[in-house]
């Protein structure tokens, strides 16, 4: 049987993100499976992949998350958590236009390997999922395969990715090519997105 304040502590670690308070939860006997999985559930929505990972280590079971069809392709734990990510419903606080304005600056100039390249997984997914909160189609199809892409035949080695990108050159630049002839207009998309939410809000 596990310890309720436990649980309830465990789950207020996963809500705020504080990893060390999750740990001695567990130590204490908080149940990572309480309530139908709460703690992973508050661990998605706040999209926070370490908490995640530190909840599968100790026995979350994420099966409930994921659809089946879906779960029969996962191949590791990273595609897992990927999975798990996408389920979160996309926070409006996470949209930010000057970040999304700079990673597009980056593609531009540089190519979509800036995309996985220059910047951590993190902020590369959070550009992939704001795309498609603020209604860019075209532009998040093309990040969105060129993500799971590179995450499947690449994988976490950060290290192999520099020959990963330049071995896959043709492909690399058919990406460039396919974003830059979206022709959509992010920064005004994610601006009247903000502007819209902002007024949501405030009514």
């Amino acid at each position: 049987m596990s310890d309720p304040i436990a649980n309830r502590t465990l789950e207020l670690a996963c809500t705020v993100g504080a990893a060390d308070d999750a740990i001695e939860a567990i130590e204490d006997g908080a149940d990572v499976n309480y309530q139908g999985g709460a703690p992973l559930f508050l661990a998605i929505m706040n999209r926070n992949r370490g908490m995640i990972h530190l909840l599968l280590d100790h026995g979350a079971v994420a099966d409930s998350f994921i659809a089946k069809k879906k779960l029969a392709l996962v191949n590791d734990r990273d595609d897992l958590i990927e999975e798990l990510i996408a389920c979160a419903p996309h926070n409006p606080r996470d949209v930010k236009p000057d970040q999304i304005a700079e990673i597009d600056s980056g593609i531009r100039s540089e190519g979509v390997g800036y995309l996985v390249a220059e910047i951590d997984w993190d902020k590369a997914t959070r550009f992939r999922d704001s795309l498609d909160a603020i209604g860019a189609g075209g532009s998040h199809r093309c990040v969105a395969e060129l993500l799971q892409w590179v995450r499947s035949e690449n994988g976490a080695d950060r290290d192999a990715l520099g020959n990963f990108l330049v071995s896959n050159e043709n492909t690399i630049t058919e990406y460039r090519e396919r974003y830059l002839s979206t022709g959509e207009d992010l920064i005004a998309l994610a601006n009247d997105y903000v502007t819209e939410a902002d007024s949501e809000q405030g009514e």
